[in-house]
C-alpha cells in the first residue's frame, strides 16, 4: 500500500495502523503547546500504534467524529464558514483517521486582490489532475471523486476567498469538512489518502514562526506578537515625561515639551537649577520607560514562544532598549526598522515581514553550512536520505532539515520501525512486511516527532546547498 493509499478492500484483512488513546491525548497536547506558544520545541508522539488485525481498536475513532462540522446540507462559505487556524481546529484534522474512507486534504493558494472566482477553479483543476492518474483503483477513485465535487462546490459559493490561503480536508462518510483560513501562503497540493495530509501546513508554522515587534520612542511604546501572518497581542502604554518647573512653582513657557499639556497627567514635576539637572532628569523617566519596556518583553517571552524580536522607533530609542535588553532577549533581535508609532498594524507588518523572511533564510542557510561542515569532520551530522532515516529509526537525529516541497519515495515498516530507499522484503526490527511509501518526507516528518526531535524546511540558498543530498539532520549523538 502507498503511504497516502488506501485500505483496499483486498487489503483489509491484512495489518493496519490506529492511534491508541494515550497517544491521541499526547499529539493534542502537540498541536495545542505548539500553537499556543508556550514551548519552544516539543515532539509530536507517533500516532501509528499496529493494533494488529481483528482488533476493535478502530472504533475508538467512529465514523462520525463528533467535534466535526456535520454537513448535510449543501456546502457554501455560509454553511460551513473557515474555522481559525489554531489548536483546537489542527486538534480535529490531526487526530481524524479514515483508513478505509479516506481523506481529501485540499491546499489552495490564493491572492485575493489578483484571482478571481474562476481562477480558483482552474488551481483546483490543476490540484486534481495528478491525484486522478495516480489513483487506479476503481473503488478509490470513486471515493476520490466523491470528495472532489464536495470541495469544488464548496469553492464555487465563494465570491472571494476567505483568506490569504486556504486548507481543506474533507471525509463525506465521517460527515467531515474543515476548512481552514491562513493569512499565510502555503504549497499548494492534494493528498488523498487514510490521514489528513498535514506536512504543508507544519512547513507553514516553521516559516512563520510566532515574533514581537516593539516600536518605541521615550514616552510611548508599542509591542505586537505576530503568529501565521496575524496580530495575536497587542500591549501599548504612554508614560509622559514631566514638564520643566521654575522656581515660582509655575509651568515654564519655555519648556517646548510642557506646553499646553495637562499638568494633572504629569505630576507636580520638579524645580531644576540647571538645564543639566533638568536633562539628567529626563534621562532618568526614559531610562524607566525604557526598563518597562523591557520588563514587558520579558514577559512575553515567558509565557509565549517568541522566536523573534524586532525593533522599530527613533535611532535614539532603538538603541536605548537595545542596550537595556538582557542576553537572553538581545540574542532574538533580529533586525531594526525606522517606524512610527501611529503607524497601522497592516503597515508594519509590512516593513517587518521582509526583516522576518532575511532573518529566517540566514537561519536556514547557517543550519544547512553546519551540517556540511560537520559530516566530513564525523560530528554529529549526517547527509543523505539513507543515513537521515537510519538516524531517525535510531532515536539519534536532534534537528531534522528538509527541502520544503521535495519528497521521494521508498519503503517502510508499517509499524514505524525502519525506512529506506531501496526495496527490501521485511522490516529488520519486526520483519513484518514492508510498504511501499510515496512519500518518505511525510513518514520522517512523523518519525522526528514520535523521537521529540524538531524539523526545520528549508528554501532559497539553504535548499540549494541541501538539494542534492535530499535531506539531513544534527545528532544528539
Amino acid at each position: 500500500m502507498a503511504d497516502g493509499g488506501l485500505v483496499t478492500p483486498a487489503e483489509r484483512g491484512g495489518r493496519a495502523s490506529w492511534p491508541t488513546a494515550g497517544k491521541r491525548r499526547r499529539l493534542t497536547t502537540y498541536w495545542r503547546e505548539r500553537c499556543s506558544g508556550r514551548v519552544v520545541t516539543a515532539g509530536w508522539p507517533g500516532v501509528y500504534a499496529d493494533r494488529g488485525p481483528g482488533s476493535d481498536s478502530r472504533m475508538m475513532l467512529p465514523r462520525r467524529d463528533p467535534g466535526m462540522p456535520h454537513n448535510k446540507a449543501v456546502l457554501s462559505l455560509e454553511t460551513n464558514p473557515p474555522q481559525t487556524f489554531g489548536a483546537d481546529t489542527l486538534d480535529r484534522v490531526v487526530l481524524l483517521e479514515a483508513p478505509i474512507d479516506g481523506v481529501l486534504s485540499a491546499y489552495l493558494d490564493v491572492e485575493p486582490s489578483e484571482t478571481q472566482r474562476e481562477g480558483f477553479e482552474a488551481a483546483l483543476l490543476d490540484l486534481w489532475k495528478p491525484l486522478r492518474e495516480a489513483t487506479k483503483d476503481p473503488d478509490v477513485a470513486g471515493r476520490l471523486e466523491e470528495e472532489i465535487d464536495r470541495i469544488n462546490a464548496y469553492v464555487r459559493s465563494w465570491d472571494e476567498p476567505p483568506g490569504r490561503a486556504v486548507a481543506i480536508f474533507s471525509s463525506a462518510p465521517r460527515d467531515v469538512f474543515v476548512p481552514i483560513a491562513l493569512d499565510v501562503p502555503v504549497l499548494a497540493g492534494a493528498r488523498f489518502g487514510p490521514r489528513p495530509h498535514v506536512l504543508p501546513l507544519i512547513a507553514a508554522l516553521d516559516e512563520h514562526e510566532r515574533y514581537c515587534v516593539a516600536l518605541v520612542d521615550r514616552e510611548r511604546a508599542r509591542l505586537l506578537t505576530v503568529w501565521m501572518g496575524r496580530v495575536e497581542q497587542r500591549i501599548e502604554f504612554e508614560e509622559p515625561l514631566p514638564g520643566r518647573v521654575t522656581r515660582g512653582g509655575g509651568w515654564s513657557a519655555g519648556a517646548a515639551r510642557g506646553a499646553g499639556r495637562d499638568s494633572s497627567r504629569m505630576g507636580p514635576g520638579r524645580i531644576h537649577s540647571s538645564q543639566g539637572g533638568y536633562a539628567r532628569h529626563i534621562d532618568y523617566h526614559v531610562d524607566l520607560h525604557v526598563q518597562r519596556v523591557v520588563a514587558e518583553l520579558w514577559r512575553l517571552s515567558r509565557r509565549q514562544a517568541i522566536s523573534r524580536i524586532i525593533i522599530g522607533g527613533p535611532p535614539e530609542a532603538m538603541s536605548a532598549l537595545r542596550s537595556a535588553l538582557p542576553r537572553s532577549l538581545a540574542e532574538r533581535v533580529a533586525g531594526e526598522f525606522a517606524g512610527e508609532l501611529f503607524a497601522s498594524d497592516a503597515e508594519i507588518l509590512g516593513r517587518v515581514g521582509i526583516i522576518e523572511e532575511q532573518a529566517e533564510r540566514a537561519h536556514e542557510a547557517a543550519l544547512v553550512k553546519e551540517i556540511l561542515e560537520r559530516v566530513p569532520k564525523a560530528e554529529p551530522a549526517v547527509l543523505g536520505w539513507d543515513d537521515t532515516l537510519t538516524a531517525l529509526c535510531d532515536g539519534r537525529v536532534h534537528e531534522l532539515v528538509l527541502v520544503e516541497g521535495e519528497t521521494v519515495a521508498g519503503y517502510a515498516c508499517p509499524e514505524g520501525h525502519f525506512a529506506v530507499i531501496e526495496r527490501i522484503d521485511t522490516c529488520p526490527f519486526c520483519n513484518e512486511p514492508v510498504w511501499q511509501f510515496d512519500d518518505l518526507a511525510a513518514w520522517a516528518l512523523r518519525r522526528a516527532f514520535a523521537t521529540d526531535a524538531t524539523v526545520e524546511f528549508v528554501r532559497g540558498e539553504a535548499a540549494a546547498a541541501l538539494r542534492p543530498h535530499g535531506a539531513g539532520a544534527t545528532l544528539r549523538y
